[in-house]
C-alpha cells in the first residue's frame, strides 16, 4: 500500500512547522499539490493581512496575489532559519510597502475584526463595540506605519515579540519599545476621540 505523502501528516504527526518546511521541500522538487496544500494553509491569513493593510477588497486580493507569487518564486531562500510563517510575512510586508509606494500612499484603511478588539484595548466594553471600533479605526489609520505595523502583527496576526522582530527587521528590543510607544499613541488618540480607552 502506497504511503501518504509526509505532508498530508495531522497536526499529531508532526509540528506546523515541520510540515511547511517538508512542503517547501516537496515544492522545489517540483510537487504542484504540495505548492496548493501551503497555499491552502496560508491564503486566509495573508488575505486578511493584506485586507488589514490595504482597506480595501480589490487591492487586498492584488496583494495577496503577489504575496504568493513572489512565495513561490523565493522559496529556494527559504532556509528554515526562522519558522515559515515569519519568512512569508516578512516577504508580505515587503510586497505591501511596494504596493503602498505605486499608491503613493503611506496609510492604509485598518478594518479589524471585532473579536480582536479586546486584544488591542485592555478595557474593551461589548456594549461599546460599534463606537469603539469606528474610532479605533480611526485612530490606527493616523499612526506612523511602524506603530501600525507593530499593532497588526502583534495584535491581529498574533506573532510573539521575536517573529515580529524577524518581519519588521528589528530588534526584539525595538519592537517591545515600538509596540509600548505605538499603544500609548493609540490611547492618547483614543482618548482625544473622548474615551476612556487605555492600553
Amino acid at each position: 500500500m502506497k504511503s501518504r505523502p509526509s505532508y498530508i501528516m495531522t497536526n499529531k504527526e508532526a509540528g506546523e512547522v515541520m510540515e511547511d518546511e517538508v512542503l517547501v521541500t516537496h515544492i522545489l522538487e517540483g510537487d504542484d499539490q504540495a505548492l496548493r496544500v501551503l497555499y491552502d494553509r496560508y491564503f486566509q491569513s495573508v488575505f486578511q493581512y493584506a485586507y488589514i493593510q490595504t482597506g480595501d477588497y480589490h487591492f487586498a486580493e492584488e496583494v495577496t496575489q503577489d504575496i504568493f507569487s513572489k512565495m513561490a518564486k523565493s522559496l529556494h531562500t527559504f532556509k528554515g532559519k526562522s519558522a515559515f510563517k515569519t519568512w512569508l510575512y516578512t516577504l508580505g510586508r515587503n510586497v505591501v510597502i511596494d504596493f503602498h509606494r505605486k499608491q503613493k500612499r503611506h496609510k492604509g484603511v485598518v478594518s479589524l475584526p471585532s473579536e480582536k478588539m479586546e486584544e488591542v484595548s485592555n478595557n474593551y466594553n461589548p456594549q461599546q463595540n460599534y463606537e469603539i471600533r469606528e474610532e479605533l479605526i480611526r485612530c490606527l489609520n493616523t499612526l506612523p506605519e511602524d506603530y501600525r505595523t507593530v499593532i497588526v502583527l502583534r495584535f491581529i496576526e498574533q506573532f510573539s515579540i521575536q517573529e515580529t522582530a524577524k518581519v519588521m527587521k528589528k530588534t526584539a528590543l525595538s519592537v517591545k519599545s515600538l509596540q509600548h510607544r505605538a499603544r500609548k499613541q493609540l490611547a492618547q488618540l483614543m482618548e482625544g476621540e473622548g474615551n476612556s480607552y487605555e492600553s
